[in-house]
């Protein structure tokens, strides 16, 4: 099986397959727990960078939906779930493109597209995770794709983990509710620096998640929750923790 992953660069999922960034590992662990196998070790991880998605949606080589795939519900939709439904297209492209080129068309797949949801309104985190599944489904990959939308942000994820694992009773659930900033002044981004004593965030994040330090499973967050039973239904996992607290 192979495992795709795209995003918006190496704080996330990373930004080539030699170089995974914190979410690809946290997948790896997950299958790594459940199958006893590494997809990054089997070099079966592929990660598709975000040009390469602008790329693949250039008019020229952006290939229509068929008829019978499903389409956005409505034309009055803001030009952000429009542009998450067509990166969601492009990258069930690329994933099938590669697979073929690899005379694999055939081979098992899944595919996870993480962007951050950029707001701590509910409702917005729905329609960008939604226009991903869309795009998925009218590519007809709807059972191997799946949708990874932080809210508000993914230092989110990592703060809950943090804290977590030094109360395990702690909510972290009002981190959702943070209200988005102006970019590298978020927050949320302020704070995780500090928990970690640097901005060097993505080194410290990654080597941090493949020690252990960060456990994914003390993330009792939904976004992240829906993000992990996507992953698993994907996979075929039909048993699995999705947070410490329900132990």
């Amino acid at each position: 099986m192979y495992f795709f992953f795209s995003g918006e660069g190496a704080t996330d999922v990373g930004t080539d397959a030699s170089e995974p960034g914190p979410i690809t590992f946290i997948a790896d662990q997950i299958i790594e727990e459940h199958f006893h196998y590494s997809f990054i070790e089997s070099k079966c991880a592929i990660i598709v960078h975000p040009k390469e998605l602008e790329r693949i949606r250039a008019p020229k080589n952006f290939k229509p939906s068929s008829k019978r795939s499903i389409r956005l519900p409505s034309l009055n939709v803001k030009p952000e779930t429009q542009f998450q439904f067509a990166n969601a297209k492009a990258f069930s492209q690329i994933a099938k493109g590669i697979l073929k080129n690899k005379n694999e068309s055939n081979a098992e797949f899944v595919a996870v597209m993480f962007h951050d949801s950029d707001s701590s309104d509910k409702k917005e985190w729905s329609n960008k995770r939604n226009s991903i599944l869309w795009g998925f489904r009218a590519e007809r990959i709807e059972n191997q794709g799946v949708a990874a939308v932080a809210q508000p942000l993914v230092e989110a994820w990592w703060l809950s983990a943090i804290y977590r694992s030094k109360d395990a009773h702690k909510n972290c659930t009002y981190l959702e509710s943070t209200k988005y900033g102006n970019g590298a002044e978020h927050a949320l981004k302020t704070e995780l620096e500090e928990q970690l004593e640097t901005t060097q965030n993505c080194t410290v994040l990654t080597d941090m998640i493949k020690d252990r330090k960060i456990d994914y499973k003390l993330i009792d967050l939904d976004s992240f929750i829906e993000f992990k039973k996507d992953f698993a239904n994907a996979v075929g996992l039909k048993h699995i923790h999705y947070t410490e607290a329900t132990q």
